[in-house]
């Protein structure tokens, strides 16, 4: 187990279920047919499930155009679903670019030999697995709450005979354009909801906490070259003969700082669309369902799951925004490492340049943005907070007149 612990699949094991779920893991090129096969299968029917529900909710707004109360419970939804679904049209559409970034990482990975190298960046994707195992469980969490409060009131309604008005509802308000309350087409609804809001958060976890995984390892890869830097300046004041070998362990060291730039920018390449979305939509999605949240009209069940819903969207705008302000400390750290933990001044003036170059490099610090214009990070958190609260006061005004 401590050998298995150690491995790049090992922590990256909670993002390959997730994703092998819902058809969207990388296939490896010695599958079978069949498991190729079934994996579209699986892919097909997750994006059916998901339009399956989005499709009505965007009736229903539709329908009760107007209405803030059904714009802010159905719009939160709404806005989730469509993420989803423009993120896994995207990632298909890129599917042999998105490959070959899981191998690049995936080959990082053996980067260094030594154990007490290997646990800098061990951290990390221990980080990077709890996270996930995390919000997949409060993803779980919101499905049981939004289908328990509608369970409740169906039973409830079963249970009084008197009853003169049905008040079973299914656990996302829909519009199907025909009238279901009657049994069976209730219960058959009610399961497929079910069904689909399951493969829905998993499709959402795992896509989006592969991200957030991809981020923390090529951080890691960051805190990989800084603990090289100190083992560097470490020997050199410990041997006074290092410095006859020192060019190997720089040039390793430069070669691989050039190596995880390139990778940062691949990962740009690929994503800086998905974070442009996932930054201009989170604003309204916190702030409807917000809004839904203080709606005084709601029930006790109600406000139980939009509560619920609005911590894991913000636990979800988190996993974007923390991995992206890492990646940033990290990178810039290199240049502070070389100036402090090494003694450049006792080394030969070709050593010095080399290394003031990368204390340069490091100063223009690597991360992930959104169409180069909004750099992941803590600020983006405050940012899309300030915003959502900006349309929550605009939808009051607008409740109010």
């Amino acid at each position: 187990m401590k050998e298995l612990s150690n491995t790049f699949d090992y922590y990256i094991l909670p993002n390959k279920i997730l994703c092998s779920i819902v058809g969207m893991w990388p296939i490896e090129q010695k599958s079978s047919t069949c498991s190729k096969i079934f994996s579209y299968i699986r892919l097909t029917f997750t994006l059916i499930s998901l339009i399956s529900v989005f499709v009505p909710e965007i009736m229903l707004i539709a329908v009760n155009w107007g209405n803030i109360e059904i714009l802010a419970g159905a719009g939160s939804i709404v806005t989730t679903l469509g993420q989803t679904l423009f993120k896994m049209f995207y990632l298909i559409a890129r599917r042999e670019r998105s490959y070959m970034l899981y191998y690049e990482i995936k080959s990082l990975w053996d980067t260094a030999n030594d154990s007490n190298e290997i646990q800098s960046y061990i951290q990390f994707a221990y980080w990077a697995r709890i996270c996930t195992i995390v919000f997949y469980s409060s993803c779980v969490c919101n499905v049981i709450t939004f289908s328990s409060a509608a369970a409740v009131d169906y039973f409830r309604f079963d249970y009084n005979a008197n009853s003169t008005s049905n008040s079973r509802h299914l656990p996302f308000i829909v519009w199907y354009g025909t009238d279901i309350s009657a049994s069976p087409k209730f219960e058959i609804a009610f399961i497929c909801q079910f069904l689909s809001a399951t493969l829905s958060i998993t499709s959402i976890a795992g896509l989006d906490c592969s991200f957030m995984t991809t981020m923390l390892h090529v951080s890691a890869q960051f805190k990989l070259i800084n603990t090289w830097i100190s083992n560097i300046g470490t020997e050199i004041n410990c041997n006074p003969n290092y410095t006859q070998k020192i060019k190997v362990d720089l040039t390793r060291c430069i070669r691989h700082h050039q190596r995880i730039i390139h990778v940062v920018n691949e990962v740009n390449n690929l994503l800086t669309p998905i974070v442009f979305l996932q930054i201009l939509t989170s604003g309204i999605e916190v702030c409807l369902s917000g809004y839904a949240i203080l709606d005084t009209g709601k029930a006790e069940a109600d406000l139980v799951k939009f509560i619920s819903y609005f911590i894991s969207m913000a636990v979800h705008l988190l996993l974007w925004c923390w991995p992206g302000e890492i990646l940033v400390q990290e990178s810039q750290e290199i240049g502070h490492a070389v100036y402090f933990n090494v003694p450049w001044y006792d080394l030969p003036p070709i050593y010095q340049r080399h290394l003031c170059l990368m204390i340069v490099r490091a100063q223009q610090y690597s991360s992930i943005s959104a169409l180069t214009f909004q750099t992941l990070s803590i600020h983006t958190l405050t940012a899309v907070f300030n915003t959502a609260a900006s349309y929550f006061t605009l939808l009051q005004q607008i409740q109010q007149t």
